[in-house]
């Protein structure tokens, strides 16, 4: 939808809010269906609310105003440790790109489908939360709660879609009363939490010296040179450039503000959000440099309004309409992955970022001059717009059944983001080596051609969902009994994205999904609780007559403390065991779309083998926990869990040969398991103290591993990967570096020494294990069929979270730690490995074997040519992930009543946050979770909060 009918939809919105808070107006009405009373604290558990102490599945649940305590421009930054089951992974923070990846109770599944959880805002497929969607557009002043749904009792509605989890994130709404006015603002500036190291051309040059003596090959770098490199008295004829410093600034401005109103009576309640973020990035501002360049800057504009209206006694009206408008623009590319993988490669001394007449410094060795790329290579502008729509309708049927309700609705979701590509190139000159009469290196034939600005349209990413839902909704009590009951049958039609497709080109074929739900709830005299829950869902994906799955799930819990033995006792205020067991589904399992369907090329040859049987992935999920608030401080929620995953797509390669002729089909065998534990853990000083403290911990643990991955017999048992985790990187095994002597005996007793076929090794080179060769045992070669489990994969296993704070007197101080374990990161690339494709080269190698050193070394023998041998994937290079940081922290001051009511303000509160402030890690040389790319940024605000009524 065209931004001016976005903006027209808001003022609607917005007028129809305003009108009806002063509207004169009254209407004998009644709130939408409530099934519990007010006091009771409700969670969302999928279609609908549940009163806590009678929910029998397993979830977790953090408020908006929880998350609002940092800033971050991505809804999924927010969750760091927040939510137990939850595995939230950063990567790199550049504005408007940053999209963590989001797991529930880990993976359980392999790598061709979806494993992240289905996200729901407000009823309705949110579009994933990668960059654009509606999820990680939204902010957290507009979230109520967001709650993940872990179990089979809780996911069942969702049928073949809820076998990863699912995440459901409510907005706000407004509450009766007179107008609420909360503003809010937070200015600050971010800046690189840990950059890369890279050592000095003098440096470069003496080592890169010693790596072609190891090779056999001449050195290039006098001794005069190294020197000058070193001096900095001609930095046309030795150039000493650190790439990080010429392209980034120490620090880059953000700001927010924020804008609520909330209010209404018993016939119409509303709640309206404005929202602006900015963050302008790392980047200098090259476009003040260049007309045709563009300063790095990211905006955001929210808007929200949440309208509830009761237009007679029995019929209610729900109207949601919310979106973002968001800006970025950038030098040269729309993501900064290209300029930083040039700079991470630059040798500090491969040339200036000008020569001395002015010109562009370059080499033919290099794709380009980080610098003249954003400054004369014009700018990337991109545009992204989303928009969620719902209109409700409520009719109590009392008048039929009393305890009946119906409800219906119908949902517009979208998403797009669009770009403006405006391209030139450039001229730069490489030294010829000789020098003119100053001194200077004289310069080559240009490398590369100056053009004019010219400019491209292009659509990055789309979505669009249409859904309409209808249900019947009943609740009663019968004296002991209480019965709640749920139908609700819906369609929705999924468009999803088509990444760079110029000239808003077609999008793909609608993902369509039909399907029904139901959840029925039985409680008796408040202590024995049973939940049956089900979905029954249809996808275009399969074949007619295997299109729809069926998906039951059940539970039951009993709240022991509602017993006589226990309903008297003084610390044990609320306990409650449950347990459920149920089968979900995942239908986004990758492969070929529509794989029921034969393919021909162009020329009628046959593609690969259709597969007529193609299913969904399915789970058996159990669950066992307890719920409990022991000393009416400390509240404990424990659950453990078993998944077992089967009908996943697997290669059929080792059941149908080779000499079939044809591509066969991925076929619906694969199997995994997982396991794990999860506890909850608050602790609340009482109420009446001045004193007020908190501290909420988390604590998740899951392990998987394959059951049956479809792989063909492997003669080496360690490159079998069922029985293995899940992701589980397989690698040669390290066993040392060669030694002048083995290098020696190796001659004389080829084979003893297994190395590489036609690889060269040297004194100082890895020495890997022989494991087994082709025929199962050890040849005295090293290749593929020697590589075994190495180190653990990228997802950790174990994730805590701690969230604790105090307020004492108008201050308040709030901090989240997260802490992982259980993970890998692999140590690659140009930031590793030294001098490799010409590349620079990093503290990391001053450790680097040489016969003086050659019994402390913790880096192989430098080599200026591409080492076939040190570089393999190997057990060297793994490390340690584990980390523990502080995710944010804030220290607030809220002033007293009687100075608020003499400037005519509810409440005023001022506050400093800091958001990634801390690293206590393995890894020396980087972030374990983003290790090169855009860094990982800490930011510092100063903000405040007003309220009026």
């Amino acid at each position: 939808m065209k931004l001016k009918y976005q903006r027209r939809l808001f003022l609607i919105s917005v007028f129809l809010s305003v009108f009806f808070e002063f509207s004169s107006a009254q209407v004998t009405t009644v709130d939408s269906i409530k099934t519990r009373d007010k006091t009771e604290e409700l969670k969302n558990i999928g279609y609908g609310t549940q009163a806590s102490k009678f929910i029998t599945g397993s979830v977790s649940v953090v408020k908006g105003a929880t998350i609002e305590q940092n800033f971050n421009t991505n809804l999924g930054n927010t969750l760091y440790g927040r939510l137990a089951g939850l595995t939230v992974s950063q990567g790199n923070s550049e504005p408007g790109v940053a999209s963590p990846g989001l797991l529930s109770r880990g993976r359980n599944n392999f790598n061709t489908g979806a494993s992240s959880p289905l996200i729901i805002v407000d009823g309705f497929v949110g579009g994933g939360s990668g960059i654009g969607s509606i999820f990680s557009s939204l902010v957290p002043e507009e979230i109520e709660s967001i709650t993940l749904l872990k179990d089979a009792v809780t996911t069942a509605v969702y049928g073949g879609r809820g076998a990863n989890g699912v995440l459901v994130v409510t907005t706000k709404r407004g509450n009766a009363g007179g107008l609420k006015i909360d503003f809010s603002t937070k200015q600050g500036f971010s800046q690189a939490a840990q950059l890369p190291e890279f050592l000095d051309a003098g440096d470069y040059a003496f080592l890169n010296n010693e790596a072609r003596r190891n090779d056999g090959l001449a050195e290039l770098y006098s001794e005069a040179a190294i020197n000058g490199y070193r001096s900095g008295e001609n930095k046309y004829l030795y150039p000493n450039v650190n790439w990080y410093d010429e392209v980034l600034r120490k620090s880059a401005p953000v700001s927010s503000y924020n804008l609520n109103l909330t209010g209404g009576d018993n016939n119409v309640k509303y709640f309206v959000l404005l929202n602006a973020v900015s963050n302008a990035g790392l980047f200098k501002n090259f476009g003040d440099l260049d007309p045709e360049s563009s300063n790095s800057k990211y905006n955001r504009y929210n808007f929200r309004t949440n309208i509830d209206i009761n237009l007679s006694k029995r019929l209610a009206i729900v109207f949601n309409i919310g979106g973002s408008v968001e800006n970025k623009v950038n030098p040269w590319e729309y993501t900064t992955a290209n300029t930083f993988n040039l700079i991470q490669s630059l040798p500090a001394n491969a040339f200036p970022v000008r020569n001395s007449n002015g010109s562009f410094g370059g080499s033919s060795l290099y794709s380009g001059n980080p610098v003249a790329n954003l400054l004369a290579t014009g700018y990337d502008q991109s545009n992204g717009r989303t928009l969620q729509t719902s209109l409700r309708a409520i009719q109590q049927l009392d008048m039929i059944v009393k305890g009946l309700s119906a409800s219906g609705v119908v949902s517009i979701n979208n998403y797009v983001v669009a770009g403006s590509e405006k391209n030139k190139t450039y001229e730069r000159f490489p030294s010829l080596g000789s020098l003119d009469s100053k001194g200077n290196p004289n310069l080559g034939l240009a490398l590369g051609t100056r053009t004019s600005l010219s400019a491209a349209e292009i659509t990055r990413n789309q979505y669009r969902n249409f859904e309409v839902q209808g249900s019947l909704n009943y609740a009663r009590v019968f004296g002991n009994h209480s019965v709640a009951a749920m139908v609700m049958i819906n369609t929705d039609n999924e468009v999803r994205d088509i990444s760079n497709t110029p000239n808003n080109g077609a999008l793909s074929d609608p993902y369509r999904h039909n399907g029904s739900a139901t959840r029925l709830t039985y409680v008796y005299n408040n202590k024995y609780i049973a939940e049956f829950s089900a979905g029954y869902m249809g996808t275009d994906n399969f074949a007619p007559g295997l299109r729809y799955g069926f998906f039951p799930a059940g539970s039951v819990g009993w709240i022991l403390s509602n017993e006589n033995f226990l309903k008297n006792n003084a610390s044990i205020g609320f306990l409650k065991i449950r347990a459920s067991y149920g089968l979900t589904g995942n239908d986004n399992i990758g492969g070929n779309r529509y794989p029921y369907v034969q393919e021909y090329s162009f020329n009628g040859i046959e593609g690969t083998i259709a597969n007529p049987i193609a299913t969904w992935e399915k789970e058996k999920n159990l669950n066992l926990g307890f719920d409990a608030t022991v000393f009416k401080m400390l509240d404990i929620n424990f659950d453990i869990f078993k998944r077992d995953r089967f009908d996943q797509l697997v290669s059929s390669a080792a059941i149908v040969p080779n000499y079939v002729g044809a591509t066969a089909s991925l076929l619906n065998l694969g199997k995994t398991s997982s396991q794990g534990l999860e506890v909850s853990l608050r602790l609340n000083s009482k109420p009446n103290k001045k004193f007020k403290y908190y501290a909420e911990t988390n604590f998740s643990y899951f392990k998987n591993k394959n059951i049956y991955s479809g792989q063909i017999a492997q003669l080496n048992s360690g490159l079998t990967n069922d029985g293995q985790l899940i992701g589980q990187p397989l690698r040669l095994r390290a066993i040392g570096f060669f030694t002048a002597e083995e290098i020696a005996d190796s001659k004389i007793n080829p084979g003893k020494y297994p190395t590489r076929p036609g690889v060269a090794v040297q004194a100082g080179d890895l020495k890997y294990e022989d494991i087994g060769g082709s025929l199962g045992f050890k040849d005295g070669i090293i290749d593929e069929n020697d590589r075994v489990p190495v180190g653990k994969p990228g997802t950790p296993n174990v994730t805590l979270g701690l969230n604790t704070g105090f307020q004492f007197k108008g201050f308040d101080l709030n901090m989240v730690f997260q802490a992982v374990t259980g993970n890998s990161v692999y140590l690659t690339g140009s930031l590793f490995q030294a001098f490799q494709n010409n590349g620079s080269i990093t503290p990391i190698a001053l450790g680097r074997w040489t016969p003086e050193t050659a019994a402390s070394a913790t880096y192989p023998r430098l080599s200026s040519v591409n080492n076939l041998n040190n570089f393999e994937g190997s057990s060297f290079w793994d490390r340690d992930a584990s980390f523990i940081k502080m995710r944010s922290a804030e220290f607030g001051y809220t002033l007293p009543d009687k100075i608020s009511n003499k400037v005519k303000l509810a409440s005023a509160r001022f506050f400093v946050t800091g958001t990634n402030l801390f690293s206590l890690d393995r890894i020396e040389y980087g972030d374990p979770e983003s290790l090169g790319g855009y860094p990982v940024m800490r930011t510092f605000v100063i903000g405040t909060k007003i309220q009026l009524r």
